[in-house]
């Protein structure tokens, strides 16, 4: 349902929902501090900023202190709490201040001046979006769109992603209960977070995303595309360039995948899409020939994939050294 013309004019005139927007802050206080600065240029007046400054080990707190004011706070963790761990105390702060929304945004990017009001005014419209996103643009290229909508299918099974941006509007169009919204840059309704929780710790990095908007949808919340407002984003392609990506990419997407799937599937699809999962992570084995400690992360992620092993990734994992010539030997194949 529509709002009122006098709903329209409170929204306009100051009684806008509260959003608390989370930034989190690993070993980037450049970054970090451009993204708050975008933040704070935008026409949305009701919004507080929380650097989630998440156990970096160089001087980013001596460096976001001094953006600290009555509108940006700094909640220091001892430990890197990974991507979940650090959005899940943004979100406890909302629930603590009885915010009306989250806005979780990547310390890589950068916001136009229109984009949380135009966020705010759909969700406020549709009582039942329960995740907004943006359009994400490329940081390097305002003309170029970096993801538009994901599509979330359990029945072929597959998790399928487009920048085009007639595919992301059919999608939404045609099937608006498969879809799957990235973190980049995403408005999270706090009711949601009452009704669902966090985004699972358990994941570390990486595939929460996917996860929190399937547990979206599942309680019956629906997840949005904004086609009228944009965010931009550094582009980090794996299938264009995998020898530029860093090794914790590799192992957290292997093994989070796996993760994911034995949570949201059971008996032959679930089978059928984890030997889909594995064949691909070959692919990129082979691919990634010369670049050692990249293909040790992958067969690292399977493995503790396969063991059920969370937690956050560093260099020394690997795959046992037999299970590794297996599986390097099949890669061969692809």
């Amino acid at each position: 349902m529509s709002p009122t013309l006098s709903q329209l004019q409170d929204f306009e005139l100051g009684s806008s929902p509260s959003v608390l927007v989370v930034i989190l802050n690993w070993n980037s206080p450049g970054e970090t501090m451009v993204a708050v600065a975008s933040v704070l240029a935008m026409d949305y007046s009701n919004l507080s900023v929380a650097i989630i400054e998440n156990g970096s080990s160089d001087d980013s707190v001596d460096k976001l202190k001094t953006i600290v004011n009555e509108r940006v706070q700094l909640v220091q963790s001892p430990i890197n709490l990974g991507y979940t761990g650090g959005c899940n105390l943004g979100f406890d702060l909302a629930l603590k201040s009885n915010a009306d929304y989250v806005w979780l945004f990547n310390s890589d990017a950068i916001t136009e001046a229109n984009t949380l009001s135009s966020l705010v005014r759909i969700a406020e419209e549709h009582r039942d979006v329960g995740l907004l996103s943006p359009l994400i643009g490329a940081s390097n290229d305002s003309q170029k769109l970096v993801n538009v909508a994901g599509t979330f299918d359990p029945q072929i099974p597959c998790c399928k992603w487009t920048k085009d941006l007639k595919t992301g509007q059919s999608w939404l169009m045609d099937h608006p209960e498969r879809v799957i919204l990235l973190g980049t840059a995403l408005l999270v309704r706090v009711d949601l977070i009452r009704k669902i929780g966090g985004l699972d710790a358990a994941l570390f990095a990486y595939w929460e995303d996917t996860d929190f908007s399937v547990r979206s949808i599942n309680a019956g919340f629906r997840n949005v595309v904004d086609f009228n407002s944009i965010v931009y984003h550094t582009e980090k392609s794996a299938s264009d360039a995998p020898h530029e990506i860093k090794p914790h990419f590799w192992y957290y997407m292997a093994r989070n995948e796996i993760y994911f799937w034995r949570k949201h599937l059971r008996g032959f699809s679930r089978i059928k899409v984890l030997w889909w999962q594995y064949t691909t992570q070959l692919k990129f084995l082979k691919r990634l020939k010369g670049n050692e400690l990249s293909r040790q992360a992958i067969l690292a992620g399977l493995w503790h994939g396969w063991l059920r092993k969370t937690g956050a990734y560093h260099n020394a994992m690997h795959m046992p050294s037999y299970a590794s010539k297996l599986i390097e030997a099949h890669s061969e194949r692809y």
